[in-house]
């Protein structure tokens, strides 16, 4: 019934800006798949990432285009987190782009991406990771380009280098780091070290 819902909604814009046209269709996704094909796929541990699942689409060390599923629970019990939503980021540079050749609305051609990239691509990465219930709800435009996730051996650090880094970067104090247990503190390593490459 949701996924009915969803596809009335996206129905009703594209009708309200752009009546449905299936060339401009063919055209959005034709670009969309040449754009992928220039990348390479990166997809992050979901424990580098509080737990939330993520793929994105890497030209260079620079991401061009990302879908993120966010996980949760509503009484903080992590065995008892569910998927609640799923989005797509794309750079805002191929969106005005195929506006302007289009001669169409963004919002249009948001709602062809978000349909195609969840058909596509999100059902087969739902079925990968074990999470059939992925799906996109809505592609944003990214205004800033961000670098891709960068998997750090941390087998060639020791536990000390780690918790001075962490002890440094960030807020937590050192006897809370030290309590961690090594995989919990390589996981955390990981995700402020790649938090950091963005700033």
């Amino acid at each position: 019934m949701k996924e009915l819902i969803k596809k009335i909604l996206r129905e009703e814009v594209q009708k309200r800006f752009t009546k449905s046209n299936p060339n401009f269709e063919r055209i959005i996704i034709k670009h969309m798949e040449s754009v992928l094909s220039e990348t390479t796929s990166v997809i992050p541990p979901p424990e580098d990432n509080y737990g939330n699942y993520s793929q994105e689409w890497c030209k260079g060390n620079k991401i061009i285009m990302e879908a993120r599923y966010y996980f949760g629970s509503e009484d903080d019990e992590v065995e008892d987190e569910k998927f609640f939503a799923g989005d797509l980021y794309i750079q805002k540079e191929e969106v005005e782009f195929l506006s302007k050749m289009l001669q169409i609305r963004k919002s249009y051609i948001l709602n062809v991406i978000t349909e195609w990239y969840d058909d596509k691509y999100t059902t087969k990465f739902g079925q990968e990771t074990g999470h059939p219930e992925l799906e996109i709800d809505e592609t944003h435009e990214m205004e800033d380009w961000r670098k891709c996730y960068q998997m750090i051996n941390t087998d060639n650090l020791s536990k000390d280098e780690m918790i001075d880094y962490l002890d440094n970067q960030t807020l937590h104090k050192r006897n809370e780091l030290e309590g961690l247990s090594d995989d919990e503190l390589k996981s955390k390593y990981r995700s402020v070290y790649n938090s950091r490459l963005n700033r």
